[in-house]
Protein backbone atom coordinates (compact mmCIF):
# COMPACT_ATOMS: atom_id res chain seq x y z
CA UNK A 1 0.00 0.00 0.00
CA UNK A 2 1.24 3.30 -1.03
CA UNK A 3 1.80 6.29 1.75
CA UNK A 4 -1.09 8.15 -0.31
CA UNK A 5 -3.22 5.58 -0.28
CA UNK A 6 -2.98 4.56 3.37
CA UNK A 7 -6.16 6.20 5.69
CA UNK A 8 -5.95 8.71 7.65
CA UNK A 9 -6.19 6.47 10.66
CA UNK A 10 -3.24 4.68 9.26
CA UNK A 11 -1.29 7.65 8.91
CA UNK A 12 -1.22 8.81 12.63
CA UNK A 13 -0.06 5.37 13.82
CA UNK A 14 2.28 5.97 11.24
CA UNK A 15 3.25 9.46 12.45
CA UNK A 16 3.64 8.34 15.87
CA UNK A 17 6.11 5.52 14.94
CA UNK A 18 8.50 7.37 13.51
CA UNK A 19 8.07 10.15 16.63
CA UNK A 20 9.16 6.93 18.01
CA UNK A 21 12.05 6.10 16.66
CA UNK A 22 13.36 9.64 16.65
CA UNK A 23 12.39 9.93 20.30
CA UNK A 24 10.60 13.43 19.60
CA UNK A 25 8.20 12.91 22.86
CA UNK A 26 6.75 15.82 22.05
CA UNK A 27 5.62 14.64 18.08
CA UNK A 28 5.02 11.28 19.57
CA UNK A 29 2.45 12.75 22.40
CA UNK A 30 1.11 14.70 19.66
CA UNK A 31 -0.56 11.82 17.97
CA UNK A 32 -2.26 10.99 20.88
CA UNK A 33 -5.95 12.05 22.58
CA UNK A 34 -5.67 13.87 25.74
CA UNK A 35 -7.82 11.28 27.62
CA UNK A 36 -5.86 8.71 25.46
CA UNK A 37 -5.89 4.98 27.45
CA UNK A 38 -3.32 2.40 26.97
CA UNK A 39 -3.54 -1.28 27.84
CA UNK A 40 -1.21 -4.60 28.06
CA UNK A 41 -2.77 -7.70 27.38
CA UNK A 42 -5.76 -6.68 29.38
CA UNK A 43 -4.47 -4.56 31.89
CA UNK A 44 -5.31 -1.00 32.16
CA UNK A 45 -1.31 0.86 32.39
CA UNK A 46 -1.71 4.38 31.26
CA UNK A 47 -4.50 6.88 31.19
CA UNK A 48 -3.76 10.39 29.29
CA UNK A 49 -0.99 12.04 28.00
CA UNK A 50 0.73 12.98 31.16
CA UNK A 51 1.11 9.21 32.02
CA UNK A 52 2.93 9.02 28.36
CA UNK A 53 4.85 11.26 28.94
CA UNK A 54 6.07 9.82 32.26
CA UNK A 55 6.25 6.25 30.64
CA UNK A 56 7.80 6.93 27.79
CA UNK A 57 10.18 9.78 28.61
CA UNK A 58 12.69 7.91 30.54
CA UNK A 59 12.55 5.80 27.90
CA UNK A 60 13.22 7.43 25.18
CA UNK A 61 16.16 9.28 27.25
CA UNK A 62 17.92 6.00 29.01
CA UNK A 63 18.25 4.21 25.45
CA UNK A 64 17.75 4.25 21.32
CA UNK A 65 14.84 1.85 20.54
CA UNK A 66 12.66 1.22 17.53
CA UNK A 67 9.29 -0.17 15.91
CA UNK A 68 9.08 -1.64 13.05
CA UNK A 69 5.42 -2.71 11.63
CA UNK A 70 5.87 -6.39 10.09
CA UNK A 71 2.31 -6.77 8.90
CA UNK A 72 -0.67 -4.44 9.09
CA UNK A 73 -4.81 -4.59 8.92
CA UNK A 74 -6.86 -1.63 9.10
CA UNK A 75 -10.73 -1.64 9.82
CA UNK A 76 -13.12 1.52 10.27
CA UNK A 77 -10.96 3.45 13.06
CA UNK A 78 -8.85 0.90 13.83
CA UNK A 79 -5.36 -0.05 13.22
CA UNK A 80 -3.67 -3.41 13.74
CA UNK A 81 0.30 -3.76 13.79
CA UNK A 82 2.39 -7.11 14.53
CA UNK A 83 5.20 -4.83 15.45
CA UNK A 84 9.14 -5.53 16.16
CA UNK A 85 10.17 -3.14 18.75
CA UNK A 86 14.15 -3.51 19.76
CA UNK A 87 16.06 -1.20 22.33
CA UNK A 88 19.59 -0.93 23.40
CA UNK A 89 20.67 -3.52 25.56
CA UNK A 90 17.47 -5.40 25.71
CA UNK A 91 15.87 -8.47 23.57
CA UNK A 92 14.15 -7.57 20.78
CA UNK A 93 10.20 -8.54 21.41
CA UNK A 94 6.72 -8.60 19.17
CA UNK A 95 3.88 -7.64 20.19
CA UNK A 96 0.44 -7.08 18.30
CA UNK A 97 -0.45 -3.20 19.12
CA UNK A 98 -4.04 -2.10 18.31
CA UNK A 99 -4.56 1.72 17.76
CA UNK A 100 -7.89 3.49 17.60
CA UNK A 101 -7.70 6.80 16.13
CA UNK A 102 -10.62 9.18 16.53
CA UNK A 103 -10.73 12.61 15.30
CA UNK A 104 -6.93 12.20 14.39
CA UNK A 105 -5.46 11.02 17.43
CA UNK A 106 -5.20 7.73 18.71
CA UNK A 107 -7.23 7.34 21.75
CA UNK A 108 -6.51 4.17 22.88
CA UNK A 109 -4.03 1.25 22.38
CA UNK A 110 -4.43 -2.19 22.81
CA UNK A 111 -0.29 -4.33 23.49
CA UNK A 112 -0.55 -8.04 22.91
CA UNK A 113 1.14 -10.83 23.34
CA UNK A 114 5.09 -11.43 24.28
CA UNK A 115 5.81 -8.98 26.58
CA UNK A 116 3.40 -6.35 25.99
CA UNK A 117 4.10 -3.19 27.09
CA UNK A 118 5.14 0.22 26.35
Amino acid sequence: MTRESRSAEAMVVDRQMDAYNRQALDEFLDCYDDAVELFADGAAFASGRAALREVYGPQFASARVRATSLARIEQAQWVADHERVEAEGAAALTVLALYRVREGRIDQVHFLGQGASA
